[in-house]
């Protein structure tokens, strides 16, 4: 007789890792650029663009990219921007991480200060949160039945758990021409382009995860007759594909979506004019795809003919607990500050969700932060015709879950779905926003796992010292099983002679046991 077994393919969740980087960097503005009188706008994302772990440690390289908006020096009221990029470099200590185990390292830009130093030169400091998760891959063998084990009593055991179908990073390229409007004139030179995505949902479908969204691109240029700024919204809708093996419709997925490399210039049109608009956009794709499956797995086992010892190894696995999407709606009003010139008319809003904090209650998970919004418009200033109202719009959200327990490994994916102001009057703006959280929590768990066994001559001295016919009152936690097994029968044997139609016991309960 020999085990038949199956490797079992396990993701163990070792550590996570949170710690904050400050940058600040003095930055040159380009010659190209005109000086700067007044800055109006920044904003900025971070990248990782390497990480190599080490023993005990992890060596992280990315950078943060800004755009800057502002008002430029001289006569006439006019408009430039730059953009630019400040580099780090960063090795943080992780206990027991070792080179083998899978790490992941995701970022946030907290905060983004752009500052004037003078006309030619900005002070660019900021805030960069990093998040390292640390899982150990690890394989059992573990047994699932016997072969030609026909003498042997087995018990089997269901092992609910989710296996890791897909852990990958991708990009989804969005390719698009857009024409501009017809009540909109040409562009002779484009000032300022932001690009925000909206709506994203993602798919796991037959190898392969469905993308789409929206993406809303704001642009500020100056016309062919240069008589004015113009200011344009454009909505451009994108759906598609990306490979990703194994993966099936109606798995679960854990996919996050973050704009990367953003691009518009401008092209002619069919008649040679100023009117077509190449967008190029790259997203992110951190895809995770997980398959709950069931282990039937051999728990245990004995003879009544014969003495087998087990070698059993101790497994942790992840299962399922719950996988769902929250949202909550938050309306705030914000006011410019004395020293900003009043509201003639939004141009555009944008906003980022920031998460200060995530503890588990009895309900479920507490979420704290605030939306960061900026709001361009046009202003009451001849000097300074564009100005930006910033602000948070914080939330406090409980996304509900019962039976959490202190082993729960949860994760949630913060998104602003929706974004839009009202203005009130010169001096005050409402804002409606819709925060999307999306939950995926895993229970962890451990079982013991039969790798190995021995078949040895039966004990028939402790065999012979039980008597032959046993009256037995059950004890709390007895089972069919470990009473079969502590004295030499068979489960159907306590079956038959005792005339059971279920294999439930309750403590008192009195059972006739005659030795196998």
């Amino acid at each position: 007789m020999q085990l038949l077994k199956q490797q079992i393919r396990t993701n163990n969740h070792k550590t996570t890792r949170n710690i904050q980087l400050t940058i600040d960097e003095d930055v040159n503005v380009p010659d190209s650029r005109q000086d700067m009188d007044k800055l109006i706008l920044s904003q900025g994302k971070v990248v990782i663009d390497e990480s190599e772990p080490m023993v005990d440690r992890i060596r992280v390289k990315g950078h943060v990219s800004f755009q800057m908006l502002y008002s430029a020096g001289g006569d006439k009221a006019d408009l430039d921007a730059m953009d630019g990029t400040v580099s780090f470099e960063e090795t943080i200590n992780v206990d027991n991480l070792l080179p083998s185990y899978e790490t992941k390292v995701s970022c946030e830009l907290e905060d983004l200060t752009v500052s004037m130093i003078h006309s030619r030169k900005v002070e660019v400091k900021g805030l960069v949160s990093l998040t390292i998760h640390v899982t150990e891959p690890d394989v059992i063998e573990g047994a699932t039945d016997i072969e030609n084990g026909d003498q042997i009593q087995c018990m089997y055991i269901k092992v609910p758990y989710m296996r890791t179908v897909a852990d990958q990073k991708d990009i989804y390229r969005i390719r698009e021409n857009v024409t501009i409007p017809q009540s909109k004139p040409n562009i002779h030179h484009l000032i300022w382009h932001c690009v925000t995505l909206n709506e994203a949902e993602t798919k796991p479908l037959d190898n392969k995860i469905a993308v789409r969204g929206e993406l809303e691109i704001f642009l500020i240029y100056h016309s062919e007759d240069q008589a004015s700024l113009q200011y344009l919204n454009l909505d451009i809708p994108f759906s598609g594909e990306v490979d990703c093996t194994g993966c099936m419709e109606g798995m679960t997925a854990d996919i996050g979506v973050a704009l990367a490399d953003t691009s518009v210039t401008v092209v002619p049109d069919e008649d040679g004019e100023a009117r077509v608009l190449n967008v190029e956009v790259n997203l992110d794709l951190d895809i995770r795809i997980y398959q709950e499956e069931e282990m039937a797995l051999l728990g245990d086992m004995f003879s009544t003919t014969s003495d087998i010892q087990a070698e059993t190894e101790a497994m942790e696995y992840e299962s399922l607990v719950v996988h769902n999407n929250a949202q909550t709606r938050i309306v705030e009003r914000i006011r410019r500050q004395d020293n900003q010139p009043k509201i003639l008319q939004v141009c555009y809003i944008e906003g980022d969700v920031k998460v200060d904090d995530m503890h588990t209650t009895q309900e479920g998970i507490q979420v704290e932060g605030a939306v960061a919004v900026r709001i361009l418009y046009i202003a009451e200033d001849d000097a300074h015709p564009m100005n930006c109202l910033t602000g948070y719009l914080p939330f406090t959200y409980l996304v509900e879950v019962k039976d959490l327990s202190p082993d729960t490994i949860y994760r949630i994916r913060p998104s602003l779905e929706q974004i839009s102001s009202i203005m009130l009057g010169s001096d005050e703006v409402e804002i409606k926003a819709v925060v999307n959280l999306k939950l995926l929590a895993f229970e962890k768990k451990k079982c013991r796992v039969i790798t190995d066994m021995s078949v040895s001559d039966i004990n028939y001295e402790a065999m012979n010292q039980l008597a032959g016919i046993v009256g037995y009152i059950v004890q709390d936690g007895d089972t069919l099983w470990n009473i079969a097994k502590r004295y030499y029968t068979t489960i159907d044997n306590l079956r038959s002679v005792n005339e059971l139609t279920q294999d439930e016991l309750h403590a008192g309960q009195k059972l006739v046991i005659v030795k196998g």
